[in-house]
């Protein structure tokens, strides 16, 4: 009975998965909009947000980032060896969401 349960259960949500995958997505945005909430100056409450919460974590993930580097080098030659493109994705782009990015700014694309 509990098989069955289980079973029912994990069914039903796999069924669910894409209804909410496409509720909790992000939702696309006209070109006007999306050039206001680019243009938009932060408010106060993101950057206080930014200041306390997502920067200390950001700064623990980089530094995450750069002790583990070694060890994502060593495996890279299994994963398609291209040490630039490992490089990039491993610390440049921590280090510009962590450093770069402007104050309350959590959209921020780096280069």
């Amino acid at each position: 009975m509990k098989k069955l349960a289980v079973i029912v259960t994990l069914g039903m949500a796999l069924a669910f998965l894409p209804v909410a995958q496409s509720l909790l997505g992000p939702q696309t945005a006209d070109a006007a909009q999306a050039a206001r909430m680019k243009s938009a100056e932060p408010s106060i409450g993101k950057k206080i947000i930014d200041v306390l919460i997502v920067r200390p974590f950001a700064y623990i993930v980089l530094a995450s980032a750069y002790i583990t580097y070694p060890i994502a080098w060593l495996v890279e030659p299994y994963f398609g060896d291209d040490r630039a493109r490992l490089k990039k994705n491993w610390i440049d782009k921590r280090y510009d969401y962590a450093i770069n990015r402007p104050l309350g700014n959590f959209d921020w694309e780096s280069r």
